[in-house]
């Protein structure tokens, strides 16, 4: 599973890494001698957005292979009976602890399970860290001790709000392995509200990953020397918010230029505009950009369908 995540994560950057550095904002759905459809898209706000879904890749299958619930169930058996066919009885004097660790899933399902035999103690373990001010910070878990081995009773570590209901299960645990007063025990760490707060960052970052592509502002540009028409649509949000539709007579059109503005850094910023034969400048893509190739592209294509003399595009 953990091979799975790392090759989605390194598919979802290489993919975001060529969409950026190579992909082209200018996509012609539709080309022929009368119409021309082409979409502009937000090629920064997409590459980015497909950047941090990785985020919310990570946090789901972290939801996904978090099991919030961890229980142990303890027996005391006849020691001269097979604990496969048990039948306690009150009369034996002589008793063997056989207990049963279980992680389990979100809805019940079983993720791993664990038999522990000859269970001697349970220890509480701190564990102590230091910030970035040198400061300590405490965790703890359960240790479960065997005349053989110790193993955690969760992989986990806790922070000191959970110290109190460690406390609990480990005085639970040590009070049934002394002289027997019960025959059986069941403990269980629930974890729950740990795991509602990793679904919650999961959510998040879908919406964060929503956010950042979102916004980037798609253009349709709709030519048709049938109905002598353009149609310029711009919207955001994927075509559901802030949509706003620009239309004019194809034949209103004399020439489209790409603009360029000078800033103080020595550094050129261009956008595609119509120029009517009002005299008014309709700007097809209204946010200048950096990237004169992609500006070129656009002048070429629209210029070529309309049949409009090339020079200089850029002024």
């Amino acid at each position: 599973m953990t091979v799975l995540l790392f090759s989605i994560l390194l598919a979802i950057n290489l993919g975001a890494g060529c969409y950026l550095t190579l992909a082209n904002p200018l996509k012609v759905s539709e080309q022929t001698s009368t119409k021309l459809i082409f979409i502009i898209r937000p090629k920064v706000f997409l590459g980015v957005g497909i950047f941090f879904s990785q985020l919310f890749v990570l946090f789901l299958f972290a939801s996904i292979v978090f099991a919030p619930i961890t229980q142990l169930v303890c027996n005391r058996y006849p020691n001269n009976i097979s604990t496969s066919n048990i039948d306690l009885s009150a009369g034996q004097n002589t008793l063997t602890v056989m207990c049963k660790l279980t992680e389990n899933y979100w809805f019940g399902q079983e993720k791993s399970e664990v038999l522990v035999s000859e269970l001697l103690e349970a220890k509480l373990e701190t564990e102590m860290q230091t910030d970035s001010q040198v400061k300590p910070k405490y965790s703890y878990k359960i240790l479960l001790l065997t005349d053989k081995d110790s193993f955690p009773f969760t992989d986990r570590t806790y922070p000191k709000f959970k110290l109190e209901e460690l406390q609990s299960i480990e005085l639970r645990i040590n009070k049934f392995l002394k002289p027997p007063t019960e025959n059986n025990l069941a403990v269980i760490l629930d974890d729950t509200f740990m795991g509602y707060i990793v679904v919650r960052v999961t959510v998040f970052c879908g919406i964060l990953a929503l956010l950042v592509a979102s916004p980037g502002l798609f253009i349709t540009c709709n030519l048709d020397k049938e109905a002598n028409i353009v149609k310029l649509s711009r919207y955001r949000w994927f075509g559901t918010l802030g949509k706003t539709v620009f239309q004019y007579y194809l034949n209103e059109i004399t020439d489209v230029k790409l603009e360029r503005i000078d800033t103080s850094i020595d550094e050129y910023f261009f956008r595609v505009i119509l120029v009517l034969e009002s005299g008014d400048n309709l700007p097809l893509t209204p946010n200048y950009t950096s990237n004169y190739i992609n500006g070129d592209s656009i002048v070429r294509v629209t210029k070529d369908f309309l049949e409009l003399k090339h020079k200089d595009s850029a002024r």
